[in-house]
C-alpha cells in the first residue's frame, strides 16, 4: 500500500506554508473544518481521545479555552453526585460493565462507549501535557480520553491483587515503555512491536476479576477490587491480627543474610571517614 503525505511532497509544502494557509484554501473552496476563527487549533478524534494542538495551544502557558474540550464536560460543572460501577476483566481485557442505575455492556465497542459516557459525564480523562516527539521536538497537545482512563485505572489496580510481582517488575521495566514507545513512533507493524506485545499478553493470562469504580467531579476511584481464580492475596496470610500462616521469626535469617553487603558498604564508608548519611 503506497502512504500518501502531503506534508512530504515538495509541490504541496512549497504552496502551503502552514496552518493559516490550508485554513485559507478551505475556506476559499468551501472544505468543512473543524479549526475556525473561533477555534484556533487542530483536533483528532476517535474512539478513544480527542487530541487538540497548535494554533493558540503552541504556547503552552495558555489556558486551554473551556468550549476546547469535546469529550469531557467541565469537572466544575459534573454532577455534585458520585457515580459507582464495576468493571470485570478477563485475561485483562474488560469484558462487562455495570452501573448503579441498572445499564450494562459486554460487546467491546458498547463497553467502550458506555465507559466514554460516565467519563464524559464526570469530566475524568483530561491531560494537558508538553511531549517529546520522535524527531527531537517538543510539542504541547490537550487531550481527552474518558473511558480509557478509567480503564486503566482499573485494570492497574486488579493486577495489584492478582499478578505475580516479579512477572509485574519485568513487564513494567522491559515491555510497557518499550511497546509504547513504539505504538507512539509508528512502529507498529514491527517484530519488536510482536515480541513485547506477545510478554504483554502473556503477563496477562490470570488477570481475571472485578473492580468497583466511582467517578466524581473530574477524578476516577477504585472503590474495591476482587477475583475468584486467583489465590496470590490472602487476607489471612496479610491479617495482622493473626500469626497462624506467617511467623515473624522466618525473616531474621532473610534480614541477616540482605545485611551482609550492607554491613560492608557502610565499614568502608567509615574507614573513610565519610558519614552514613553522606552520599
Amino acid at each position: 500500500m503506497k502512504i500518501i503525505a502531503p506534508w512530504r511532497i515538495e509541490s504541496f509544502i512549497s504552496k502551503f506554508q502552514g496552518r493559516a494557509d490550508l485554513l485559507e484554501y478551505a475556506r476559499l473552496n468551501d472544505i468543512p473544518v473543524s479549526s475556525t476563527p473561533k477555534a484556533p487549533w487542530s483536533m483528532d478524534e476517535n474512539l478513544v481521545h480527542c487530541s487538540y494542538e497548535a494554533g493558540i495551544l503552541e504556547d503552552p502557558d495558555h489556558e486551554p479555552p473551556k468550549h476546547l474540550w469535546k469529550m469531557t464536560v467541565d469537572p466544575l460543572d459534573a454532577p455534585d453526585k458520585p457515580y459507582r460501577f464495576t468493571i470485570q476483566f478477563e485475561k485483562g481485557i474488560p469484558a462487562k460493565v455495570v452501573t448503579e442505575d441498572g445499564k450494562e455492556a459486554t460487546e467491546p465497542v458498547e463497553l467502550f462507549k458506555l465507559l466514554n459516557r460516565i467519563g464524559h459525564d464526570a469530566g475524568v480523562g483530561r491531560i494537558d501535557i508538553v511531549e517529546n516527539r520522535f524527531i527531537g521536538l517538543k510539542s504541547r497537545g490537550c487531550y481527552d480520553t474518558p473511558g480509557l482512563t478509567i480503564l486503566r485505572l482499573a485494570h492497574i489496580d486488579l493486577e495489584g491483587l492478582v499478578l505475580d510481582s516479579k512477572v509485574r517488575e519485568l513487564r513494567d521495566q522491559f515491555c510497557t515503555i518499550s511497546w509504547s514507545r513504539q505504538l507512539y513512533n509508528g512502529m507498529y507493524f514491527s517484530p519488536e512491536r510482536e515480541f513485547v506485545e506477545n510478554s504483554i499478553i502473556f503477563s496477562q493470562q490470570n488477570v481475571n476479576g472485578q473492580v468497583r469504580m466511582m467517578v466524581y467531579k473530574g477524578n476516577a476511584y477504585t472503590l474495591g477490587r476482587s477475583s475468584e481464580t486467583s489465590n496470590l492475596y490472602s487476607e489471612e496470610d496479610a491479617s495482622m491480627d493473626s500469626l497462624s500462616t506467617f511467623s515473624p521469626l522466618d525473616t531474621t535469617g532473610f534480614i541477616a543474610i540482605q545485611a551482609i553487603r550492607l554491613k560492608k558498604f557502610g565499614e568502608s564508608k567509615i574507614s573513610q571517614g565519610t558519614p552514613l548519611t553522606e552520599s
